[in-house]
């Protein structure tokens, strides 16, 4: 019998060593034929995003009073084990579907949104304030106007690189007078100026539903030209709005610049060591149902609740100073633009400089440059250019006395010393019984 359970053992630690060796492939499973899903591009409190509504989820999530779009399409499901998510094949169909949107309230059509054209463009230096969602004939201008700017671009662009041949020409020409004696260096050419980049993004000419509700719960369904309702297209729709409005920060250490960390609430305290140099980059942010917002971006989510909140930003804060108050008093700070410039060689690092519109294209990032040094505790303040202090901007900020660690050791070996004197004193009281033998 013991010799068969070895044999088991040795069979099943041979697959086990097998299962690590032989690579696992995962490939998507399709679903079969196309499938009706909804598609959105939806605004999310900043900006817009997508998500892909599959036939396996029932309801899905909008903002309330802004204009999100809604596709209605046939295009290719499948599901992806790594996620475990249903996934959109859009390379093999996507194939818009033609009708009419039906809201339904208490059983009654409020509302029926016919199929229309939309552009969704911005500016890439400053997406969130410049977002623009296009409908119909203003789509239409707006990605005409997009392709005008392209053009304009391409030929400003050809006629920069022809000046610049002509320029890296004449400049050597000049460097050999130069060399000669001929010129002063103040007589060299100048380099012409460096082309702006078209900075303005545009979606293709797109089609959809736009949608704008109260916050409410809907239903939606699709109906298509022959007066039918399209199969899987009845839908639970739930739109909600933010819960609050605060002021939320992004703080870097100086030597840590690429690992900000964030602070949302009031309640929050900061910890910062002493001498520290930080900076602090204030944003306008809003507060919703956690299950709400992540599934208006992820309809398939399963692990948020509605009995929790989230903090989401959506625009940074601007024409504001912070008000910093310590035991030596109270200090205003400006916004300012900064510009991290990496160390060239293979020496890996970087320096945070004040920006300089003279010799660089454009700032890093904006924020309020602060050194903790002189007091324990700090406390910090936004002012809007009134002088008001903005609701939810309040933080305290402890520095951390790293003087005093030694007391940390000492209190984790207290518990190590009475160990210690514990077995001391037992192996003494050992020594001192006496074993009396038998006589």
């Amino acid at each position: 019998m013991f010799k068969h359970k070895t044999h088991f053992c040795s069979l099943v630690l041979i697959i086990l060593l097998l299962s690590l060796i032989i690579p696992v492939s995962v490939t998507a499973q399709p679903t079969g034929d196309l499938d009706f899903v909804y598609g959105t591009n939806h605004y999310n409190g900043a900006t817009y995003s997508s998500a892909l509504v599959p036939p396996t989820v029932d309801t899905f999530y909008l903002l309330a009073d802004k204009t999100s779009i809604v596709a209605a399409k046939f295009t290719q499901v499948y599901y992806w084990p790594i996620t475990n998510e249903y996934k959109a094949d859009w390379d093999s169909a996507n194939i818009i579907i033609d009708g009419s949107l039906e809201i339904v309230k208490g059983n009654k059509v409020i509302q029926t949104v016919d199929l229309s054209e939309y552009v969704i463009q911005f500016d890439g230096n400053n997406k969130i304030d410049t977002t623009v969602l296009y409908l119909d004939s203003d789509a239409k201008a707006a990605r005409e106007n997009y392709e005008t700017l392209q053009a304009k671009y391409r030929d400003d662009l050809s006629a920069y690189y022809n000046l610049l041949n002509e320029y890296t020409a004449i400049f050597q020409a000049a460097l050999a007078e130069l060399q000669r004696g001929n010129i002063t260096e103040d007589q060299l050419p100048q380099a012409p100026p460096a082309l702006a980049d078209l900075s303005l993004f545009s979606t293709e000419l797109l089609y959809g539903f736009p949608v704008n509700l109260p916050v409410g719960e809907y239903e939606i369904r699709l109906r298509l030209p022959d007066e039918s309702i399209q199969p899987d297209s009845q839908k639970h729709l739930v739109v909600f709005d933010s819960l609050g409005e605060g002021i939320g920060y992004s703080i870097s250490g100086e030597e840590r610049w690429n690992l900000p960390e964030n602070t949302s609430s009031i309640n929050e305290v900061i910890y910062s060591l002493k001498d520290g140099t930080y900076f602090i980059q204030p944003v306008y942010q809003k507060l919703y149902n956690e299950r709400y917002y992540t599934r208006m971006n992820n309809p398939q989510d399963t692990t948020t609740r509605t009995d929790r909140t989230l903090w989401v930003p959506f625009r940074s804060a601007e024409d504001v100073n912070l008000s910093v108050t310590g035991q030596e008093g109270t200090t205003e700070l400006d916004l300012q633009p900064f510009y991290v410039h990496q160390i060239l060689g293979s020496k890996l690092g970087y320096n945070i400089i004040p920006f300089d519109p003279e010799s660089m294209s454009q700032p890093s990032f904006t924020a309020f440059k602060i050194k903790l040094e002189n007091s324990l505790v700090y406390s910090i303040k936004l002012k809007d250019k009134n002088g008001e202090i903005l609701i939810g901007s309040a933080r305290e900020v402890r520095i951390i006395n790293t003087n005093r660690t030694w007391l940390v050791y000492l209190v984790s070996a207290f518990p190590l010393i009475i160990g210690m004197v514990a077995v001391f004193m037992r192996r003494k009281n050992v020594r001192d019984i006496k074993v009396v033998g038998a006589g």
